[in-house]
């Protein structure tokens, strides 16, 4: 996922708030077509029946991972009212009490939902088809993820090939083969953007049904034109309701660089319970020499959760500085249009509009869960399914856990979005808004 820009750290993968899907980003530039997976083609065999005991043994595995390792144990229940590590034995007999395996997959989904947290599921067959082809395609910083994509059982379950090996660069560096991502450039718009004149000379709307990799090729030069055609208006109104993340340089290095003039930085911190799970996940996305959780205090963090220091053993500040990157060089009001269902990605676009008041966010309390890098992936010995889960609290720059308290607007107002444009509540409070 990467919920939010960290300081160098790319994350490609996002998973949607509950309910919504994840979504597959765009592979790095460089990386070749060829190592795309593809599903497997009657070499693979599903695995047998499970036993109870394999059932209890996969469940037990899990709750030992999560137990040491996920982030929001706490979080979950100040807002849920669910101590989670409290109801084992009550989970675990639903696991036992589950005839079939489609009862235990069931089962376990049951038991991850009541975490609450949607970057924390079993992943799907479309899911884990997505997530093969990105991290497939990726750096040795994916490598960990590939890993768990990659084990035998895993295929298995999921019916897929191991990919192969990734071509050589050339001393040009690039490979020979044709660069993936490439067969995204072109073949029209992607449906992804909505631009609407409001009023003709003074506002403008653009809106993103998702911040998805793959359609960044695509949009970029949508979204410049369109920008570009309306820099002298008075207000722009970006929509981002609806929007369940994708890949946060969607907006760090395409939307938000055209709309600066000077750099904004904006300051955020993810906490890191530091179980032994995590470290080869950490070590790859360059996660080390990370400050003790004591140091914390030395920051001006008036809300911090009071399991930071005692739950946690490390923390990382990310100071992210987005720079003007050809601006169109708009001057006018920005307004940023947020809902409930604004998470991982899109979430941490909220948090970065809101901390640097690079826009006025008008709608309601956000999804949560937008800071941090990609949900860690478990995979269960014995069933073969893949489990992600979130495994850094990510807080913004006044201490305050975003997964728990998510982004509140500045105005609040219905974020209904099912009337034609110039009716919804929440562009006429914009009107109104620009207009005094």
């Amino acid at each position: 996922m990467i919920k939010g820009i960290a300081a160098g750290i790319t994350v490609i993968l996002i998973a949607g708030c509950s309910g919504s899907s994840e979504v597959a980003e765009k592979p790095p530039v460089g990386t070749s077509e060829a190592t795309t997976p593809a599903p497997a083609e009657g070499n693979a065999q599903a695995p047998a029946t499970l036993t109870m005991e394999q059932k209890l043994a996969d469940f037990d595995y899990m709750w030992r991972i999560l137990e040491e390792n996920y982030a929001f144990l706490e979080v979950n229940k100040r807002l849920n009212g669910e101590d989670w590590l409290a109801n084992k034995e009550v989970y675990r007999s639903r696991i036992a009490s589950a005839k079939t395996d489609d009862l235990f997959l069931r089962g376990m989904r049951f038991v991850l939902s009541e975490l609450h947290n949607g970057h924390t599921r079993i992943l799907s067959e479309e899911v884990y088809a997505k997530m093969m082809q990105v991290y497939g395609q990726g750096g040795p910083e994916y490598e960990p993820w590939l890993r768990v994509l990659q084990q035998p059982g895993v295929l298995a379950r999921y019916n897929w090939q191991p990919i192969a090996p990734r071509p050589v660069a050339t001393e040009s560096g690039s490979s020979s083969s044709t660069a993936a991502g490439t067969d995204h450039a072109g073949g029209g718009p992607s449906g992804n953007v909505t631009k609407v004149v409001v009023e003709p000379g003074h506002t403008a709307y653009l809106g993103f049904k998702s911040f998805g990799g793959e359609f960044m090729e695509r949009d970029a030069p949508v979204i410049r034109d369109f920008l570009t055609e309306v820099k002298d208006y008075q207000t722009l109104i970006l929509d981002i309701r609806g929007n369940g993340g994708g890949n946060s340089n969607y907006w760090g290095a395409i939307v938000v660089p055209m709309l600066i003039s000077a750099p904004v930085d904006n300051v955020t911190y993810d906490l890191y319970r530091g179980g032994e799970y995590a470290a080869d996940f950490m070590k790859a996305r360059g996660l080390v020499d990370l400050s003790p959780i004591e140091e914390l205090q030395n920051e001006a963090l008036p809300n911090l959760p009071p399991e930071a220091s005692t739950q946690f053993q490390s923390y990382s500040k990310w100071e992210n500085n987005i720079v003007p990157f050809h601006p169109v060089g708009f001057k006018g009001k920005i307004f940023l249009l947020v809902d409930s269902h604004v998470y991982s990605a899109a979430e941490g676009f909220a948090v970065f509009a809101k901390n640097t008041n690079f826009a006025t966010l008008v709608g309601v309390r956000t999804g949560g869960d937008g800071i941090g890098i990609d949900p860690l992936l478990l995979a269960l010995p014995h069933s073969g399914y893949v489990a992600s889960f979130s495994f850094s609290m990510g807080l913004v720059s006044d201490g305050s856990c975003n997964e728990e308290m998510k982004t509140l607007p500045d105005v609040e107002v219905d974020p209904d979005a099912s009337r034609p444009l110039p009716d919804q509540p929440a562009v006429r409070k914009v009107l109104e808004l620009a207009g005094k």
